[in-house]
């Protein structure tokens, strides 16, 4: 294949392709295109197609080391990495009493650590291989150093100051960058920011049997090094006060958080791939193939990205509070808790004075026609009425909070429990590095939107520095207009019943309702609406089925297909088909769930037992509407519906009385245990929201997707559910995909298709046993023996979510079939997880 071959009679490509399901490099090549438009056929690369920068990434691609009939997922190529991680923490502290009224202590904290990446500085993507100018190393240093002051006013009256500030510095760092740089690989194109690395553009898989993905940026810069560094110092005071019934407790708190940290970009640049022809977003000519790695080969990419400069970015934002808390002793059956927290949470702040980029689209035609650069994008810089942070943020927030504690029959036995409380976080730093990198001045291009662009002429690109200067860029900015930041209300009730046998049985409802997530922000760790949503640079529903905006010319035959797709953007005279990436506060999410659970906390044996259903709903984390917020809501990753937890102690005793030695060895164990069962997380939610739907027309010899379904490429098309997919299935299977289909065009498909799609359980049970033996006076040993996954329990689970992913085919876009055999498909494939030993000896002096 490494030569374009990609005949299915040669015996190692067949045995590669034993496991194919379509959209893979086990494509023939009829029906596709090649970089100069002309047709091809057959299994083989014409050798004139086959491009010298492509043949030179192909070098970084280790070769097959594993023979794919060896293994159910039929990969041909295995690596068991070594990951080193090692650390060592310090601390001291020193406590003085100068009186009996005035105490205080200091402590210091330094921790070390580093940890080896194979693939990836952050996580290892799917499909990937060791990263060649790895490995990857970050060392961490931290230190914490805190300080508290008390003084007891009298009997009824204390306060506590406390002081502390830690500071971190993670650098990461490649060892051997050397191996990525073009001149070794004898990579001869360029870039479109030729001045931004040495090293070659970064490659992403398109997924299983495609190619490797090699993703991972040159964010090392000519120090060879990502910088990290985060400082936080806080100051508290709390003052408690017992009057009579009440307890008043009030103080305030302040605290900086800073983070001084490299930008995550492609100076180097990013390739994307695909299955499918595409216009070439340069010429116009339809090139490519179904089969990826065949597009690879001749140098034609589904996407390039690539940032100038990756700026060192410094910011912090501000926190101050004060509180009111009293816990009133109402009667001898109900004692309320009544509080007020009064605080401020400021924006991110850039402390270089530059400020964060907004996006005002009411100066943008002005700034089209005056040639401003990023027309209606401004900063504090360029204009001193904009706030530093970008968008401003309401001075103070009342945040109430209000519990209760009724006891039912006065002794005790029956306790009702309750309350309910608003909590206010910020957002983290990713969400605002981008409107700084804005304005600090990168420039981030991307080529066409669903186009392709070859090798070559990305390299011209950068090469003609007449039109590098009138190059597009996705910008990112913040909305002048939002102050809003983000709120939680959370609200419980309990109750406590004591029963026979030392037991307590409680039954609880629990629940929280956050507003004001900010969508496209990181709150969910990966980006909540997902970008197409912030993205202010959209063609609207049923544009491309409309004629061109700009030139009046008929509506394209193809929607896939448009030569002349810019002209379809708002602003596509300061941006092309660039993003305008604008985050603003206007997701939401809730959790509710019923608890009950069983306790025995006196006597030999102790245990707990609880049950927990549980619904998590809110904003998922990629863009399935890219015009209404309610369009993306739906279950969540973290969703368990149910959950049974045990946990159990029990003195083994002493059954040993008559001999002394014996009885040292056999007497005074403790067994423990726990036991964990999870119903299986939403696939969908888990995997992807619309099953990785794709349709490829073989009509047409590409793929479509939302521009043909809804005029527009900017939202996801979701499948329709034809039958019951949890229906009768096989041992390990957990989906029928022939039980869904796609939708007719324009027609919406079903959110959360198939009703709930379970992943497979999670089950754990762990085992240890411990004892101290007593040398003499403040000399123990402790032996402690523990048996993870003692059972050996294997998880199954997928080795690729190509295995759950809905392949379809069409003629006609009206009818759809499966691309391959949905049989065996949906069955899990791999097994996790494995005993493990531990046993720990401790001596305390």
């Amino acid at each position: 294949m490494r030569a374009g071959n990609f005949s299915l009679t040669d015996p190692a490509n067949a045995a590669l392709c034993a496991t194919s399901t379509g959209n893979d490099f086990c494509q023939p090549l009829t029906g596709g295109y090649a970089p100069d438009g002309t047709k091809l056929s057959g299994t083989q690369v014409p050798t004139q197609y086959l491009d010298p920068g492509a043949l030179a990434l192909l070098k970084l691609f280790p070769a097959a080391n594993t023979n794919p009939a060896s293994n159910s997922s039929g990969y041909n190529y295995y690596l068991q990495p070594n990951n080193i991680h090692n650390g060592y923490l310090y601390r001291g502290r020193v406590d003085y009493n100068i009186s009996d009224k005035d105490k205080f202590f200091v402590s210091y904290q330094y921790g070390s650590d580093s940890e080896t990446t194979v693939a990836h500085m952050y996580y290892n993507p799917a499909n990937a291989v060791a990263y060649p100018g790895g490995p990857i190393v970050s060392p961490v240093s931290s230190h914490v150093l805190s300080g508290s002051y008390i003084h007891v006013f009298n009997a009824v009256t204390t306060n506590e100051l406390r002081i502390a500030d830690g500071w971190l510095e993670n650098p990461y760092r490649a060892d051997n960058l050397k191996a990525m740089e073009a001149t070794t690989l004898g990579y001869q194109y360029g870039t479109v920011y030729n001045g931004g690395s040495l090293l070659v553009p970064s490659i992403n898989s398109p997924g299983a049997r495609t190619l490797p993905d090699i993703s991972q940026p040159d964010v090392f810069g000519s120090g060879n090094s990502f910088i990290t560094n985060k400082k936080a110092p806080s100051v508290a005071d709390d003052l408690t006060i017992v009057y009579k019934t009440h307890t008043f407790k009030m103080g305030g708190f302040w605290s900086h958080s800073g983070n001084e940290q490299g930008t995550y970009g492609f100076t180097n640049g990013s390739l994307s791939y695909a299955s499918g022809a595409k216009t070439d977003a340069i010429t116009g000519t339809t090139i490519g193939t179904v089969n990826p790695l065949a597009n690879f080969l001749m140098g034609i990419t589904s996407g390039f990205t690539q940032n100038s400069v990756n700026p060192v970015d410094n910011m912090r934002y501000t926190t101050g509070a004060g509180y009111f808390l009293d816990n009133w002793k109402t009667t001898s059956h109900l004692t309320l808790n009544l509080g007020l927290r009064v605080e401020h949470i400021g924006r991110w702040q850039d402390l270089s004075g530059n400020g964060l980029a907004v996006w005002e689209p009411q100066r943008y035609a002005a700034d089209v026609a005056a040639g401003k650069a990023l027309p209606g994008v401004y900063w504090h810089a360029t204009d001193g009425t904009l706030a530093n942070s970008g968008s401003p943020v309401q001075s103070v927030f009342l945040s109430p909070r209000l519990g209760l504690a009724y006891d039912v029959r006065g002794n005790g036995r029956t306790v009702v429990r309750g309350g309910w409380a608003a909590y206010r976080w910020n957002d983290q730093y990713n969400d605002y590095a981008g409107p700084l990198q804005t304005a600090l001045g990168v420039k981030t291009y991307n080529s066409a939107n669903n186009q392709a662009i070859t090798l070559s002429q990305i390299s011209g690109l950068g090469a003609n520095a007449s039109s590098l200067g009138s190059l597009p860029s996705s910008v990112y900015a913040t909305d002048p207009s939002d102050d809003k930041v983000g709120v939680t209300y959370a609200y419980n009730l309990t109750i406590s019943q004591q029963i026979p046998h030392s037991m307590l049985l409680e039954v609880a409802y629990v629940g929280n309702n956050s507003q004001n997530i900010l969508m496209g922000g990181q709150s969910n760790g990966s980006g909540v609406g997902g970008t197409n949503f912030v993205n202010q640079n959209k063609i609207p529903v049923g544009g491309l089925f409309k004629p061109d905006p700009v030139t009046g010319a008929p509506a394209p035959a193809d929607p896939e297909i448009v030569p002349n797709l810019a002209d379809y953007f708002p602003y596509y005279k300061g941006y092309g088909t660039n993003a305008i990436s604008v985050d603003t506060h206007s997701g939401y999410a809730n959790y509710n769930g019923a608890q009950v659970s069983l306790i025995r906390q006196r006597g030999r044996a102790t245990f707990n037992l609880n049950y927990t259903y549980s619904k998590a709903l809110g904003i998922v984390g990629s863009t399935l509407d890219a015009f209404n917020v309610a369009g993306n809501y739906g279950v969540l990753n973290i969703d368990r519906p149910h959950v049974i937890n045990t946990s159990y102690a029990f003195d083994l005793g002493t059954p040993i009385h008559s001999n002394l030695l014996a009885g040292g060895v056999i007497n005074g164990w403790t067994l423990t245990g726990t036991t964990t069962w999870q119903a299986g997380g939403n696939m969908e939610a888990n995997t992807s929201q619309n099953l990785g739907l794709t349709i490829e027309n073989t009509a047409l010899g590409h793929t479509i997707g939302s521009s043909t379904f809804y005029g527009t490429p900017f939202n996801s098309v979701l499948p329709i559910t034809t039958c019951n997919p949890t229906a009768g299935l096989k041992v390990y299977q957990h989906v029928n995909l022939d039980c869904f289909t796609a939708p007719q065009i324009g027609q919406v498909g079903d959110r959360q298709a198939g009703g709930y799609l379970s992943l497979p359980s999670y089950f754990d049970s762990d085992l240890g046993i411990y004892k101290s033996f007593h040398i003499k006076e403040n000399q123990a040993l402790e032996i402690r023996g523990s048996a993870f996954n003692f059972l050996n329990h294997p998880l199954p689970g997928y080795s690729t979510t190509d295995l759950v992913t809905l392949k379809l085919q069409t003629d006609n876009n009206s009818t759809f079939s499966s691309q391959v055999s949905n049989a065996n498909r949906g069955i899990t494939d791999a097994k996790y997880t494995q005993r493990t030993l531990l046993l720990a000896i401790k001596y305390n002096f």
